[in-house]
């Protein structure tokens, strides 16, 4: 068997024992000797591949946005260009399986800063223009007159929303974070435009 599919697997192996200790001890317990344990071995299996404890909980993440980037696209298809958008913000503000552990992964790395190390946080930053490029395209789909603006407004409130989950999940449920996206995609719509022209 080819050695990338062997620590591919591995690396999967990895991440979702990286979860599973974030989701039942805490994300402060990730560690690289926790997930060797969770994994039954030394820590030498995680360190063959992860050398530490930003880079085994980005592992964990970028498993996570492959998930991501399948589960958008099966919510996307079919549906037409100009609706699009407010498919892509109704899924953003849902929090399913271990999407509140992972936004505390993300959180946890991104505090770490500098520290985590030069490729870490330019994988960090890549990761959040594709992600703002991706709502740029979709913003132009939906009509909105300044794509890139729609984009960088919609950026803001999604990374706001899933903070917001994390500190009062109570208050800020799905519900009430579709609501704001929608109300927010229909004024970069034109939405108040139109709203005045009826009065």
């Amino acid at each position: 068997m080819p050695i990338e599919v062997d620590e591919a697997r591995r690396l999967d192996e990895i991440a979702a024992a990286t979860i599973e200790v974030a989701r039942e001890r805490g994300v402060r317990s990730v560690t690289i000797r926790a997930v060797a344990e969770r994994l039954g071995g030394s820590t030498a299996m995680i360190t063959n591949y992860l050398s530490n404890r930003s880079e085994l909980m980005l592992n964990a993440l970028r498993r996570a946005e492959g998930d991501w980037t399948r589960d958008l696209e099966g919510e996307l298809d079919g549906v037409p260009a100009e609706e699009r958008l407010g498919a892509a913000a109704r899924w953003m503000c849902t929090t399913e399986r271990d999407d509140e552990v992972l936004r505390r992964l993300r959180m946890e790395i991104a505090a770490a800063g500098p520290s985590a190390g030069s490729a870490i946080e330019e994988d960090r930053r890549a990761t959040s223009r594709r992600h703002h490029e991706e709502l740029a395209a979709l913003a132009g789909e939906a009509g909105a007159g300044d794509p890139a603006l729609s984009a960088d407004v919609l950026h803001l409130l999604f990374r706001g929303y899933w903070l917001s989950t994390l500190e009062d999940p109570e208050v800020w449920s799905a519900e009430r974070g579709t609501r704001a996206a929608l109300a927010v995609i229909d004024l970069l719509r034109g939405g108040s435009a139109h709203a005045a022209g009826e009065g």
